[in-house]
């Protein structure tokens, strides 16, 4: 499961961590330093676990409010975390118990109000910073900032990806009766239950466009666990799981189509005013052809015969080959084949 494997990953990273502060944690003795190891890795692989499931709920109408509001949980996560270790750490320094009283009574008279301020400020300073980086990265997109940072695209690089197109069926209908207010709303929402699917299986978005979405994965990623066949029965269960509310607010729950192929592309960074990271590409003008063949075909999510060859046995069986077709824009015939890939089927 995801979970797990999100949760693996903070423990590593916090041991790590661990690892380097270890050398200050030998003048407490060999059993104090193994504990304090031990306490501080899980304690700190724990929180920073937690503080990325606080960025990704806390959802709210002001970006500045969101960004106070996580900066204090963040650091009376952090705060609190430090307390723990620094007990555990003072009762392996003492050789007592974490539970004896008079260790506390110590704690208390060693603690003045200027230490504790500065514990305070340090936690909230700290928080400030990941959240920061956090809120700043949530609005880019995973890895873009990282890559802004580093220059990765400054220069027109070509590389292999997995791309998807997917957009809601019928939106020009359901704009004129809904009005334009109305569906705006309907498409934000519509795309913030995309969110979730997104991040389980590891996919990026390049951009939208009105109520489409242009979403990719490297192939190691998009292949490993189906992770780009999963996306759609993944995304449809979360609309399922919200039908109750769209009745309630628009009338209907909106349905989609995709489409995707593997193929490379071109990726660099234009504009000045403002910046993004754009693909160019026949793979994308294929992405976006198969996909309109979704409502000729009578089908959801269509991909390409060299996406299917990618795929493996394991998530090739749930593939039905629907022959060669046309499409506009390339001269030779592709293959395309319908996903069946069924939404329970999850990761390992």
């Amino acid at each position: 499961m995801k979970i797990k494997e999100d949760y693996r990953r903070s423990l590593a990273i916090a041991y790590l961590v661990s690892a380097f502060n270890t050398p200050f944690f030998l003048r407490l003795g060999f059993f104090a330093c193994i504990v304090m190891f031990m306490v501080s890795g899980f304690v700190f692989g724990t929180t920073f676990y937690f503080l990325q499931l606080i960025s990704k709920r806390i959802r709210m109408r002001s970006f500045a409010v969101q960004v106070v509001v996580q900066t204090l949980l963040i650091g009376i996560n952090i705060v609190v975390s430090m307390c723990i270790v620094g007990i555990v750490g003072a009762a392996a320094f003492s050789g007592v118990s974490v539970f004896n009283p008079e260790l506390y009574r110590q704690l208390i008279r060693m603690i003045h109000p200027g230490m504790a301020a500065g514990a305070i400020g340090l936690g909230l300073l700290l928080a400030l910073i990941i959240n920061s980086v956090v809120a700043v990265s949530q609005k880019l997109g995973p890895g873009v900032l990282w890559n802004w940072m580093t220059g990765k695209y400054y220069s027109p690089r070509e590389e292999e990806l997995v791309v998807m197109f997917l957009d809601m069926k019928d939106s020009t209908t359901i704009a004129e009766r809904l009005g334009t207010l109305k569906f705006s709303a309907l498409v934000r929402d519509f795309f913030a239950d995309l969110t979730e699917p997104l991040q389980s299986t590891g996919a990026r978005v390049s951009h939208y466009i009105g109520d489409e979405a242009v979403i990719y994965w490297y192939p190691s990623t998009a292949v490993k666990n189906g992770n780009c066949l999963r996306l759609v029965p993944a995304f449809q269960k979360a609309l399922s799981a919200q039908s109750a509310e769209y009745e309630r607010k628009y009338g209907f729950v909106p349905e989609f189509k995709a489409g995707a192929h593997i193929g490379m592309v071109v990726a660099t960074e234009v504009g000045e005013v403002k910046s993004e990271v754009v693909f160019h590409g026949d793979t994308l003008n294929t992405a976006a052809r198969i996909q309109g063949l979704c409502g000729e075909e009578g089908e959801q999510f269509l991909i390409s015969g060299e996406l299917a060859e990618r795929m493996g046995e394991g998530f090739g069986l749930n593939l039905r080959p629907l022959g060669n077709r046309l499409v506009k824009g390339r001269a030779k015939e592709i293959e395309i084949f319908a996903a069946l890939i069924s939404s329970s089927k999850t990761p390992s």
